[in-house]
Parts: structure tokens; C-alpha cells; sequence
């Protein structure tokens, strides 16, 4: 064997394993990486699915004053966070502050769905109130009622709704961008006002 042959063949061994020691440098980076865009387009689904329960609560209490805004929420048709008491909490369905059939009634929760209105297994929240408009029916909202209450019959009134999902994230990294809580526990707020209650 000549003198060449042999640099060659330890040249390709060489190669060889300096390949392996690259793919083992990578492959967790690009698993994390996989594993941050799945998480993140889990959040986004989570995202849309607040955004159109919000919609559609607004759109209910817009449409009479003795429409259920709690059951809307809930069924969403494109929800995918179930109807339930496990999902929603005391905000689910045929709770005291999941019914929400009336003014000035007690609905929602009271304290804007912060992380202390999260127990067991709840993944969602909704939160009901009134703003005052700065325009009359055109306005803007320029202050805000009390959270857990449903707007009274009048007018120059209009409707918040903020729904808020508590989303974990399998990664650590999204938690880590997202700025989320112990457990990796990120809460996904969403909400519409509707700038007419028609009662």
C-alpha cells in the first residue's frame, strides 16, 4: 500500500466520525426546533379558538338581552375546548356564572380570569363587562364596569368579552420566548367588545 493510499484511508475514517460528532451536535437542535414550531402552532390554534369564542359571546349579547352569552362562548363551532365543567370551571355549563340569560345578572368570572381562576383541570375562562361609550352607540369604550357582570338594558352601553385559555407548552424554549409560568403554563387572552347592545 502506498504512502497515499493510506492517507486517503485514514482521511475517509477520519471524515466518517468527524460526520457522526456533527449529527450528534445537531440533531437535538433541530428536534427542539420541530418541537417549538409544533408548540407554537398548537398556541395559534389555541389563539383562533379564543378569538371566535369571544366573537361569538359579543354577538350574542349584541342580539338580545336574554340570550345565553355563556352557552355562545362555549359552543363555538370551532371551538375545540369541550363544553364541560372539567374544561370551563365555574364558568362551564349550568354553573351559576355559565348561565348568563340576563342583566344586570352575575355571569363570568368576576376577577377577569386571572391564573387564581384556574383550578384542577380547567383549561378556559370567560369574563363578562360593561364599558361606557365616549360617543354615544359610536363611541369608543372610555371606562369599564366591574368584570362578572352583564350590561343592564340602556343605551351608550357596550359589551366586553375576554376569554382566556391556559395553554402548556411542551417545550421549554416557548415557555422561555412567552415569558410563561412554573410548568411551562402560558394563558392565552382574547377578547371582543361589541360597540351596540340592541335591547
Amino acid at each position: 500500500m502506498t504512502r497515499d493510499a493510506a492517507m486517503r484511508r485514514v482521511d475517509h475514517r477520519g471524515s466518517r466520525g468527524q460526520a457522526l460528532v456533527e449529527f450528534v451536535i445537531i440533531v437535538p437542535v433541530l428536534l427542539l426546533f420541530v418541537m417549538l414550531t409544533v408548540d407554537v402552532g398548537r398556541a395559534y390554534f389555541q389563539a383562533v379558538d379564543g378569538a371566535g369564542a369571544a366573537r361569538a359571546g359579543v354577538r350574542m349579547g349584541i342580539i338580545s338581552d336574554t340570550s345565553d352569552i355563556g352557552d355562545a362562548i362555549r359552543n363555538e363551532p370551532n371551538t375545540g375546548i369541550p363544553d364541560t365543567v372539567a374544561a370551563w370551571g365555574s364558568v362551564g355549563p349550568a354553573q351559576a356564572r355559565g348561565v348568563c340569560t340576563s342583566a344586570p345578572s352575575t355571569c363570568g368570572d368576576p376577577s377577569g380570569c386571572v391564573a387564581a381562576s384556574f383550578n384542577g383541570s380547567q383549561i378556559a375562562c370567560f369574563a363578562i363587562r360593561a364599558c361606557t361609550l365616549s360617543n354615544g352607540d359610536l363611541g369608543t369604550c372610555s371606562s369599564y364596569g366591574a368584570w362578572g357582570l352583564r350590561p343592564v338594558n340602556g343605551s351608550g352601553h357596550a359589551l366586553q368579552i375576554l376569554v382566556v385559555i391556559k395553554f402548556t407548552s411542551i417545550t421549554p424554549a416557548l415557555s422561555q420566548i412567552a415569558g410563561a409560568a412554573s410548568g411551562g403554563i402560558i394563558y392565552i387572552k382574547q377578547n371582543a367588545i361589541g360597540d351596540e347592545l340592541y335591547f
